[in-house]
């Protein structure tokens, strides 16, 4: 009995002891899919975030790592090798960019509209510059649209915001 009473005086001795002494070593932030968004993670991208734009939120820069993992996984559907940034840039030129085409009735219609912005600059000169932004216009909101089929194809669970 005595010895009995010992293992199990030692035996909590051992769980307590590594009870009291385990650490959390990181904090899960988001889910998407099964792929973890960790608190660590959060908080290296919110650090190069601020240093660009001092004023974004910790929310945008949550919903911004959510997008990235959504096209990311895309991208590794379709592309086998490569680093991140490339993969997620293949897949917007194979997904979206190939599918803009800014007519050129368009661009002069810009062109027209916003001719006081251009100060007698002639069409030509200024041209090649109005489709570029015409371009990224469109990129932008296709590419949103995008993101937000992929959210609704997704299960995305938000733990907290830090």
């Amino acid at each position: 009995m005595g010895k009995f009473i010992l293992v199990l005086v030692t035996l909590f001795n051992l769980i307590y002891a590594s009870v009291a002494f385990s650490e959390v070593i990181d904090r899960v932030v988001a889910y998407v899919d099964s792929y973890a968004i960790t608190l660590r993670d959060f908080e290296s991208v919110a650090l190069k975030m601020k240093e660009k734009i001092p004023q974004i939120k910790n929310e945008e820069i949550l919903n911004t790592m959510i997008n990235r993992v959504l096209l990311l996984k895309k991208a590794k559907e379709l592309f086998i090798e490569g680093k991140d940034e490339e993969l997620i840039n293949n897949y917007i030129d194979l997904k979206i960019k190939s599918t803009i085409i800014i007519p050129e009735n368009e661009i002069r219609e810009y062109y027209e509209q916003n001719k006081v912005q251009f100060k007698n600059i002639p069409y030509t000169s200024v041209r090649n510059e109005i489709e570029k932004y015409l371009f990224e216009k469109e990129l932008n909101k296709k590419l949103k649209e995008h993101i937000e089929e992929l959210k609704e194809i997704s299960e995305i669970k938000i733990i907290f915001i830090p």
